[in-house]
């Protein structure tokens, strides 16, 4: 697995009551930035888990904060480490 740096875009709301003025100027992708080792890498999306337990018991055996991006959302991804 590698341990990588994922830039990606997600969506957002707002909370309560605006104005269309408010959200004019707000209009735009939330930049979003996540590191953890790539668990798969897919044609449709990367999934990205922050921690493993086990490997030094046999195997990996458990993964942990898991975070599925869509493919469509990625930016950019950075490999930090290679294992």
């Amino acid at each position: 697995m590698k341990l990588v740096l994922v830039e990606w875009v997600d969506s957002h709301a707002s909370r309560g009551w605006v104005t269309p003025e408010t959200l004019e100027r707000a209009a735009e992708p939330l930049y979003c930035r996540s590191v953890g080792w790539l668990l798969h890498n897919r044609r449709d999306c990367k999934v990205v888990v922050p921690h493993i337990a086990g490997e030094k018991n046999g195997g990996m055996s458990q993964v942990s904060g898991d975070l599925t991006i869509p493919s469509k959302s990625i930016l950019k991804i950075t490999v930090l480490r290679r294992r």
